[in-house]
Order: C-alpha cells, then structure tokens, then sequence
C-alpha cells in the first residue's frame, strides 16, 4: 500500500505562564505554539509543534504560521510517505530558514514513522533510557525573588539550576550568582546563560570573578553575540570555566565551524533552532567525533516540542545536559501526556511515536 499524506492542519495555543520569564534578550508572558497534525491515508495521525523566537531564531508566531499554511502544508500534501529521506529534504529544502516551522512539520512526519514501525521515538532514535533530567531556569529579576525561586526549585527536586543573567554591571551579576549559590546546597549545579549580552572581554572577566564557584558551574551559555566566533573562541581559550554555544549554532554547518575552531566546550542542540530531528542527528553526530558533548535545550515550549527533544536527550549518550524546563512554568496538566514527571525528571512513555 503507498503510503501517502492526505490532511495536514494546524492551530495556535496559547498558555499562560505562572509568572514572566525574562532573559538579557526578552520577556515571555505565554507557551505561544503551533500545533501541526498530518494524516496518511493509513489513518494514521502525527503531531508536531513549533515555538517561534523573534530574537532567537527570527520568527513569530503569525510568520511561522503563514510558512506552515502557504508553503510547507502545500508542499506535503500527495508526497509519498515512504520516500523519507526525500521528502525531509523537500521540507528542508521549501523554503529558507524558517526553522521552527520547519520543526512542528518534521515533528508531526517522525511521529508517524515511530507509530508505523510500533515503537517509541526515544527508541527509534537509538536509546533505551526513558529517563531525562532537567534543570530549571530562572528569570531575570530583582535579586531575593531569584534566591527564593532557587530555594523553592531545589526543594522541589531539581538538581540543576541555570541563571540568566545579561546585565552591563559585571559586578552586580557576580553578587547574584554567589547570592543563589549561598542559598543553595552545594550539590545543586549551577549553569550560567547569558544570551549573548557581554563582549568577549567582559565575558572573560565574569569568568575570572567565578572561579571560586569553579566546582559547581557546568558551564557559561552563549556570553557573546552568536556572530562573534572570534569572540567566542577568545573566551572559551581564556575562560576558567567551561563555555557552551548556543546561539551561534543553528545548522551542521555552523557546529563544524565551531569544532574546527576550537570555539566552545559545549553544544546546546533545539530543535527550533535545527527545524527538527534529523540536523540535530547531524549535529550530535559532529560534537561526538570531535569530542564535544551537547546539551538539548528548548524555547518557553507546549509538551508535544518538549517531548521530542526530551526523546532526543534520552536517546543519545553524547547528551549530557537538558534544558526542557517550561511545561513546568506553566499548567500542563490537562490531556494526555507523553511522559509522567518526578521531581527534576521526565520518564517517557512507552507508546508508539511521541507517546500521546
């Protein structure tokens, strides 16, 4: 029987979130997604999801919508099911950039093929763990609601905790950083995100003012603009701590430039950023030959995003840090989930595709 697409859909959501989030770059009020479901003339049903970052990956929710409706929804409807690598470049290939649109399609096209070989995505993609831990992230905001949120996450089970910071005042988040790390037992591990806010001197300095902590932190997230690979590559020559990309990277073309250079310790791989799970393979694939392990990471993501790069992680030793931590900034209880939560740590279901 040939396999065919014969209905695609696609709808906004929106969810409020507990409280805002804000980093060096933005403030989200809301889980903004796109849900996509594509349907094979089997009866077969897959669902994908998209978040959309103006200031990440250039796209909002109203422009990645209309790239889903006007190009990419076109575009599969009658292709051949079974043609897959053929139809993931297609999809690729319908239009440039546009990544997190691209992703919510890719999503939806992988979770059909796990349904039809009966098996988990996490499996599919190579793992047998089922089990994912994640840090949580706090906000920017004034310095005592930022230690009370890190005390409320430690007590709720979380291991790690990731800080953003961003601001013009080195000193001031020196004080912020060692305030949260006082508060907190010396177990919890520390990671600092700075959005790309500093220069690569500045960033440096910030390291070397860190050092004492030196023990707790896995690593400084994106202290530099993500085009200043020369910056970047300064830092992470000179830094005491570990220095992870994340903007920077957004392709396997941009991860082999950073491995070649020597520019970071660290990749962090989201699947808005990648369009999906096939680059990020690529990517994952590149960081392990070149011995450098990666993180998955994620926008102010719904569960269907945040189940498959929760599979992604599960899936791949090179993975040793997640970062999959806004479905617990907002309720997310209703429905059926992909995954049961304990504490800091998502264990994923055994069922076909993404596990919905």
């Amino acid at each position: 029987m040939k396999l065919t697409i014969t209905d695609f859909t696609s709808q906004t959501t929106h969810t409020p979130l507990k409280h805002p989030f804000v980093t060096a770059k933005h403030t989200v009020n809301d889980i903004a997604a796109i849900g996509v479901t594509i349907k094979l003339n089997n009866g077969l049903v897959g669902h994908g999801a998209a978040t959309a970052n103006e200031v990440v990956t250039g796209d909002t929710l109203d422009s990645a919508l209309t790239v889903i409706k006007e190009v990419l929804r076109p575009h599969l409807l009658g292709q051949d099911f079974t043609q897959w690598e053929k139809l993931l470049a297609g999809l690729h290939g319908a239009i440039k950039s546009n990544e997190p649109a691209k992703a919510a399609c890719e999503l939806a096209l992988y979770d059909l093929r796990t349904q039809l070989f009966q098996v988990p995505l996490y499996q599919y993609l190579g793992g047998d763990s089922q089990r994912v831990a994640t840090d949580f992230t706090l906000g920017i905001a004034d310095l005592p609601a930022m230690v009370a949120e890190a005390k409320e996450k430690e007590a709720a089970g979380f291991q790690a905790l990731k800080i953003k910071v961003g601001g013009s005042d080195l000193a001031e988040e020196t004080t912020r950083i060692h305030a949260i790390a006082a508060a907190t037992s010396a177990a919890t591990r520390l990671r600092i995100d700075a959005n790309q806010a500093w220069n690569a001197k500045d960033s440096v300095k910030l390291t070397e003012q860190l050092a004492d902590l030196a023990a707790r932190i896995d690593f400084i997230e994106q202290p530099v603009p993500a085009n200043d690979l020369a910056g970047l590559k300064f830092v992470t020559d000179h830094s005491r701590l570990p220095i992870m990309a994340d903007e920077s990277v957004f392709s396997p073309a941009d991860a082999q430039v950073l491995l070649q250079e020597h520019a970071c310790d660290y990749i962090n791989i989201k699947l808005m950023k990648t369009g999906g799970l096939s680059q990020a393979e690529q990517i994952n694939q590149l960081c392990q030959l070149a011995g450098v392990q990666c993180m998955v990471g994620c926008m102010i993501e719904s569960p269907n995003g945040i189940a498959a790069a929760a599979a992604f992680a599960a899936a791949h030793q090179n993975v040793v840090f997640a970062d999959l931590d806004s479905v617990f900034m907002a309720d997310q209880t209703a429905g059926v989930q992909p995954y049961t939560i304990e504490n800091d740590t998502f264990i994923l279901n055994d069922r076909p595709g993404l596990g919905f």
